[in-house]
């Protein structure tokens, strides 16, 4: 009698915490259950390839613009109306120089997976997305505002006014492509470290 009795009660508790675990499950692990491979269940983890692709050209694009613009900037700043204070030519500059070191901090972060270096990563490259959308925005602002004048330039200057106004949409278009280089490098070192989660879970499970 006092055995079915605490075969009852151990069963009941049981019962009870299968209950209360399975209210309070993760929503990772509600979606990824036990014994799913993560890798097949979403591919963000195999995108390694892609986030060192990501970090090359990064580097390589930055540093071959910056050494264009060292070699011809006063043509650049030509193109802008900046000849007297070098203002485009700075600020291009400077956002070039933060995209090639970006980039050599995502190689860091992508070979040695330091989860402090990704975050200082995530927080730089979104600090220079910043910096490239202002200077698009910039550029497009300056020569929306040179068009006004066109009645009072001549015909050659038209030609300037319409480089101008075509690089500022190149870098608007370049930091729209760094935009979903930052979103594919985001989810893919999130989902990583969650399934570093899920993986522990299960050992902790087993």
């Amino acid at each position: 009698m006092m055995k079915s009795i605490s075969d009852d009660f151990t069963r009941s508790s049981e019962k009870q915490a299968r209950s209360s675990s399975s209210t309070h499950v993760p929503v990772h692990f509600a979606v990824h259950k036990p014994g799913c491979h993560f890798e097949s269940c979403c591919g963000v983890c195999n995108l390694f390839p892609g986030v060192i692709l990501i970090a090359f050209s990064q580097v390589l694009v930055g540093s071959l613009l910056l050494t264009l613009l060292l070699s011809h900037g006063k043509q650049y700043d030509a193109i802008h109306h900046t000849q007297k204070s070098q203002f485009m030519s700075l600020a291009t500059g400077a956002v070039l120089s933060g995209v090639t070191g970006a980039g050599l901090l995502l190689i860091i972060v992508a070979l040695t997976e330091n989860c402090r270096a990704m975050l200082v990563y995530l927080m730089a490259a979104f600090f220079v997305w910043l910096c490239i959308v202002s200077l698009a925005i910039t550029k497009i602002g300056r020569s929306c505002v040179r068009f006004k004048e066109a009645p009072k330039i001549k015909d050659e200057q038209h030609r300037v006014v319409n480089l101008a106004c075509v690089s500022g949409l190149l870098s608007f278009l370049g930091g729209v492509l760094y935009l979903f280089s930052f979103l594919v490098v985001f989810s893919f070192y999130h989902f990583r470290y969650v399934r570093r989660a899920i993986l522990m879970h299960e050992a902790e499970c087993q």
